[in-house]
């Protein structure tokens, strides 16, 4: 199994760009994150670890990161492209509360073999998808009904 290291390093290569040590500073400090993050994340993380790297290379790595197959980009209802982890993490789903902004992922056996029974009626060869669900959250739900009983 390739290291992911070497996975972005041989992409870039194929690609004729050079390894910069700016580069691998995004590319660890990606590796070392879980969850959804977006280039200004990035460059906050970067900047709090005393690492001097441009928004616009933060940016441009964290495509390269994407399009090499290490990370899926991912937009949820607020316009901000995030990032989270693709190479050997399981495939996942999203509910995104549209309130706070809080993201549950979940996996689902009963989703993806429906996918599969429509896609072989439909004859579709899939390349990629994603299902996100949109709503809210148990917490603003709560903050919701709380705030209608008191001003009812």
């Amino acid at each position: 199994m390739m290291d992911e290291r070497q996975i972005f390093n041989d992409y870039i290569k194929s690609e004729g760009l050079k390894g910069t040590s700016q580069r691998a500073a995004v590319l660890d400090v990606f590796l070392g994150t879980e969850g959804h993050v977006s280039v200004d994340d990035m460059h906050r993380m970067l900047s709090r670890r005393k690492l001097k790297v441009g928004y616009a290379t933060v940016h441009r790595t964290m495509k390269l990161i994407a399009q090499c197959g290490l990370a899926r980009q991912v937009r949820f209802n607020d316009g901000i492209t995030r990032f989270e982890h693709q190479y050997m993490h399981e495939h996942h789903h999203h509910l995104v509360c549209t309130q706070c902004g809080k993201v549950i992922e979940f996996n689902s056996d009963r989703i993806d073999d429906a996918e599969k029974i429509i896609l072989r009626k439909y004859g579709f060869l899939m390349h990629s998808h994603r299902y996100d669900v949109f709503g809210l959250c148990k917490e603003c739900q709560n903050k919701k009904a709380g705030s209608s009983v008191k001003s009812g």
